[in-house]
């Protein structure tokens, strides 16, 4: 079976005599079974065997899924992430194997592609992964706001200025500078009118760049009125678009919240909704990395119409483009609070990319510390797993010194981050897609003495 990949007539008699012999635990034992062998065609499992299971590589290579779809409904996609919570054991079935078998319902507002060849970074398993987060919003002169009067209430519509496109050239030679290989840029930050400054600004960049992916940030891309708030990454060595996502939540910002920015337009009266056309799927890129999505701010935090199905996928990454208040380290507040949602959940790394701008003019809360703002935060599943509830995110607080430069990572789960030899701070990282084979069994000698109260 391993050599190519069929069951063969003769083995799958044995594994129905086997079953109908044990019953449930011959059932178990032989998707185990199956499982192990699948393992070989899984480019995450260190089991990865590139001479075995030849024709269900080539179709995951080719397709995204193991499965034949003419033959099966929904699909069976290989593990690059477990959930990052604490387990001593699996505590259900699907925990046990090294697949993802996804429902046709799983499937649903669910837009599953997997990356052309061409478009691949060709990231190994595990792989550390370096991350330059761009604010490129400085204030909001940088910007276009707009109060809309159509349909009932207040409505408003924040859009990059057509002059950030100057900025475009240093930013990309900062991000090759820094040996970037993904590039992540807040919310507000791109245009219909800026996407072909933007192609033009990459044919420039050098072949032997390191920096492979660039995530455009997201802005009114697109013809409806009002237009969509979405979010376009890019293949930096060919310039295509590899995945595009239009905000499915729009953000209701309240004459508090207004004030506390300090947002043009004001007096603010009322509560205003966002004015864009909402997107209704997901996106879901299947690469090397793993498999990513991206969440435009308020989704992020919105997660009934998502979460199931991006469990129920295996997401890995999320990339979530911000338009916020600067990202605390003392307090937890609501975007981080997702980001480790979506660890525990997913054990997906979440990049969250944030400008400079609500930062450059907000009123200061007085609980706030001095130094005590970031515009960028990367949060993961630790190296090992985790054994206790203290050490279940791996989190990098991250800064950059101006609206072109990448952010350097300020503080490492608490820790104050130093540079090495008189340079620059480090980058924040991911680490590519890694399917673990078990969980952290307790030895029985680890058993604690639990007293009277046992």
């Amino acid at each position: 079976m391993l050599q190519s990949g069929l069951v063969t007539e003769r083995l799958a008699g044995e594994i129905v005599r086997e079953i109908d012999n044990h019953g449930h635990r011959g059932m178990f034992a032989a998707l185990v079974g199956l499982d192990w062998a699948l393992a070989a065609a899984n480019p995450f499992s260190p089991a990865y065997d590139e001479s075995a299971m030849s024709a269900l590589r080539v179709r995951y290579v080719l397709h995204g899924h193991l499965n034949n779809p003419r033959e099966t409904t929904g699909l069976l996609l290989p593990r690059c992430a477990r959930p990052g919570k604490v387990m001593s054991e699996w505590e259900h079935k699907a925990d046990f194997f090294g697949v993802h078998r996804v429902t046709r319902s799983d499937c649903d507002r669910i837009r599953l592609e997997r990356i052309p060849s061409r478009n691949d970074p060709g990231f190994t398993a595990g792989e550390t992964i370096s991350v330059g987060a761009v604010p490129m919003l400085q204030n909001y002169d940088d910007l276009v706001f707009e109060w809309p009067r159509r349909g009932p209430g207040r409505r408003y519509r924040i859009s990059p200025s057509k002059d950030l496109g100057d900025r475009f050239g240093e930013v990309i030679d900062n991000l090759r500078e820094s040996g970037a290989e993904i590039g992540v840029l807040p919310e507000s930050t791109v245009s219909k009118l800026l996407v072909p400054r933007w192609e033009n600004q990459l044919r420039e960049l050098p072949k032997d760049s390191s920096l492979r992916w660039l995530l455009l940030g997201t802005g009114p891309v697109g013809d409806t009125n009002p237009p969509p708030n979405r979010a376009v990454l890019v293949d930096c060595r060919t310039g295509e678009t590899i995945l595009e996502q239009d905000k499915m939540a729009g953000f209701t910002l309240t004459t508090d919240l207004a004030d506390q920015w300090r947002l043009p337009g004001g007096p603010h009266r009322g509560p205003a909704h966002e004015d864009i056309s909402r997107g209704l799927d997901i996106t879901v890129l299947d690469s090397s990395l793993g498999r990513l999505a991206v969440l435009i701010c308020e989704d992020v935090k919105q997660t009934v119409p998502w979460a199931a199905k991006l469990q129920a996928l295996g997401v890995s990454h999320i990339l979530v483009p911000l338009f916020a208040a600067p990202i605390q380290r003392a307090r937890t507040q609501w975007e981080r609070q997702a980001a480790q949602r979506c660890v525990e959940e997913f054990g997906a790394w979440v990049v969250l990319s944030n400008s400079l701008a609500v930062g450059a003019n907000w009123e200061v809360p007085d609980y706030l510390e001095a130094g005590d703002g970031f515009n960028c935060a990367v949060v993961g599943p630790p190296e090992r797993r985790a054994t206790t509830y203290a050490e279940l995110y791996d989190t990098q607080f991250c800064r950059a010194d101006s609206a072109v430069d990448p952010s350097r990572v300020h503080f490492h789960n608490g820790t104050p981050v130093t540079a090495e030899d008189g340079g620059p701070l480090p980058l924040p990282t991911v680490r590519a897609g890694w399917s673990e084979v078990e969980p952290t069994w307790a030895d029985v000698d680890e058993e604690p003495d639990w007293g009277a109260a046992g």
